[in-house]
Parts: structure tokens; sequence; C-alpha cells
């Protein structure tokens, strides 16, 4: 019984994440715990379903397109050394006034893109270079080691913004960048002895299909929905860090 229940909420999640960036953790942490699991082995879990899941969804945003890798190596390393400082801050930092923190950088963030319909719309010219964008992936690493759902919220907006990417390229691009991230969290969890494969198998199963589906309708459909989903969700997740729910 809970093998179905957390293939069809993994399912969902990734459905949903895939077409917006706002975090499919947001989602499955809550059922994961309500069920029984310690947080410890709910997060390997997440980062598990995420390597599996991202390199898909990116597949079907980046059909056909030419990757920039010297880009992609960049923030793969600057996110992994990010990741490293994310560990040692969380031991020294409030987490409840961090996510409080976060969730309102989340709502301007969705608030900024929001006001900008234009952003994302079609390809525009780089605002900055490789490097400097590559760099601004340290702070996504620190975020994502300690929570990061809503990553591809940020990622896609930093890409789009700093290097002229569509919509739909960014979130192509985070995804190929959180597979190296979430592959280097899983080893961390794995090695710590958090990895359970009763929940692991059924949720990496649940988020690979939702991912699947969901990735394809969001490039089929295009700008428009994966915009709306993108501010919609964003928003939820905003609120829910800012007033602590």
């Amino acid at each position: 019984m809970h093998s179905m229940i957390v293939f069809t909420v993994a399912f969902l999640a990734s459905l949903l994440s895939s077409m917006s960036g706002a975090g499919a953790a947001m989602l499955t942490t809550p059922v994961w715990l309500s069920l029984g699991f310690p947080l410890p082995v709910a997060i390997a879990s997440n980062q598990m379903n995420g390597a599996a899941w991202t390199l898909i969804a990116a597949r079907n945003y980046l059909r056909g397109r030419v990757l920039d890798w010297p880009l992609i190596r960049l923030m793969v390393c600057f996110g992994l050394g990010g990741a490293y400082v994310g560990t040692l801050v969380m031991r020294n930092v409030d987490e409840q006034i961090l996510k409080r923190a976060i969730g309102l950088i989340i709502i301007a963030l969705v608030a900024a893109v929001g006001l900008n319909p234009s952003l994302g719309r079609s390809e525009a010219e780089p605002r900055l270079s490789r490097r400097t964008t590559g760099a601004l992936a340290f702070p996504l690493g620190v975020y994502e080691s300690f929570f990061g759902s809503g990553n591809g919220l940020f990622t896609s907006f930093l890409l789009s913004k700093a290097r002229g990417f569509p919509l739909l390229t960014a979130l192509g691009y985070y995804y190929v960048i959180a597979f190296f991230w979430n592959c280097f969290a899983v080893a961390v969890y794995a090695g710590a002895g958090f990895a359970d494969r009763r929940l692991m198998v059924p949720s990496t199963a649940g988020a690979m299909l939702g991912a699947y589906f969901g990735s394809r309708v969001g490039r089929r459909t295009g700008y428009r929905l994966v915009r709306t989903l993108f501010l919609a969700l964003g928003g939820v997740l905003g609120l829910k860090l800012a007033l602590g729910w």
C-alpha cells in the first residue's frame, strides 16, 4: 500500500516540477515524513529521484540544441563547492530563520518574473560572461545542499537574465546541472547509511514517469504554460517557507 502511495506522490511531484522548476521535494518530503521515514532518508530519496528524472526532463527540453558545456561545467563545479559550504552553514544557522528568508527571496523572484513578461520568452544577448554566471552557481549549491526545493526557479532566472536563454532552455540546463548536484548528494547520504530501498525504488520509478510526461507537455505547450506554473508554484513555495507552514 505504501509503495503505491509513494509512486503516485512522486509521479505528481515530478510531473509538476518538470514543468516549472519549483521543486518536487516541496510535495514529497511532508508525505515521506508522514509515512514514518526519517528526514535524512526522505532527503536521500528525493536526491535519488532527482538524479533519475532530471536527465529525462533535460533531454526533452534540450532536444536538438547544442549545449554550452563550458558553462555547464563551471556551474556544476561552483555549485558543488557551494554544496560543501552549505553543509557547514547548516551546523551554525537556525534552519527556520533561513527558510523564512529564502521564502521572501523566492516571492521577490516570482514578482520580478511576473512584472517582466518578456523575460525568457525568446533568446536574448548574454549580459554576463560564462565565468561570472558559473560563479553565481555557488550560492545555488549552498541552497541545494540543505533544502533545494525551488532551485530550478533561481537557476532558470539566472540563466535567462545572465545568458539570455529562453525559459524552456534555461529549465533544461538546470536539469542537466541538477543531475550532477543530485548525484553528489546521493553519494553523501548513501555513504552515511540513509538509503532505504522501500522508499527509493517506488519513488524513483514514479518520478521518472512523471518527469517524462511533464517535460514533454512543457516543451509541447511552450512558454505560456511553463511560465504560469513557474509563477504559481513558485508563489506557493515562497509563501510556504516565508510563513513557516
